[in-house]
């Protein structure tokens, strides 16, 4: 049980970063790469 809740914080702690970083990147390279990581996450 305590395994799944770090787990879980953990994805959604990379899936909430990449989300930011779609919109903060410069780059829209980076940005599209962000959003592959946001949609593997989820």
């Amino acid at each position: 049980m305590i395994l799944q809740a770090i787990m879980f914080y953990i994805f959604a702690v990379i899936a909430v970063a990449s989300g930011v970083m779609v919109v903060a990147a410069r780059n829209p390279v980076h940005s599209v790469l962000f959003l592959i990581l946001a949609f593997f996450n989820a």
